[in-house]
């Protein structure tokens, strides 16, 4: 996300440079892992990464509304977004199916349901 400000008549732009879900996985995966299943419960948006992974075919208002706030969340913990865009079409970004897929073993999941990748 870009901030822009004036200082004295000058307009400044800063582009924070977030890291991807890979790469911070590879630094730290236990706290990418617990973040990344917050991120989702915050923006409840376990259906909206599934019809993503799916092709994106399905995707709906809702799925783009729990998608925003999931990614708000994880720009606040300082993560780049949870989807990309590879050949025209939504994905999942790179590294997100592999954590998610650590979940159970994690105990970030429990109580919520299946995923469906």
């Amino acid at each position: 996300m870009a901030h822009e400000w004036d200082t004295m008549g000058v307009r400044l732009k800063e582009d924070r440079i977030l890291p991807g879900w890979d790469v911070a996985e590879a630094q730290d995966p236990e706290t990418t892992a617990a973040d990344l299943a917050h991120a989702i419960l915050f923006g409840k948006a376990q259906a909206a990464l599934e019809a993503v992974a799916a092709g994106g075919t399905g995707l709906t208002t809702d799925h783009a509304r729990a998608l925003h706030f999931a990614n708000e969340m994880a720009e606040l913990r300082h993560y780049g977004p949870l989807i990309a865009v590879e050949d025209g079409l939504p994905a999942l970004a790179p590294g997100v199916r592999h954590i998610i897929d650590s979940f159970d073993e994690r105990g970030l999941w429990d109580g919520q349901p299946r995923w469906m990748l």
